[in-house]
């Protein structure tokens, strides 16, 4: 069996899901029967950001993976960080 990465992955799962279902349900009520028009334009805002948000994220955890640093320090003193190994 693999440790996950994340500590209690199926609760942090679990409760994103039901509060991004709550989220919805608040939303649907709001968008739907509500009359107030700047409460309306939250909601949409809020969704907006959450799209952008997530594409972002997938943005950024696509292209994480290709980065490479050209500049990775070798252990010389004329590296960027000079890393200096044990003195016997």
């Amino acid at each position: 069996m693999t440790a996950n990465r994340i500590p209690h992955l199926t609760i942090v799962v679990a409760v994103s899901a039901f509060v991004l279902a709550g989220f919805a349900a608040v939303s649907a009520y709001v968008i739907g029967w509500s009359t107030d028009e700047v409460t309306k334009g939250n909601i949409i805002g809020t969704w907006q950001s959450f799209a952008l948000l997530a594409v972002g994220f997938w943005l950024g955890s696509s292209s994480a993976g290709k980065a490479k640093d050209d500049t990775a320090p070798t252990g010389k003193p004329g590296d960027p960080v000079h890393v200096e190994g044990d003195v016997p």
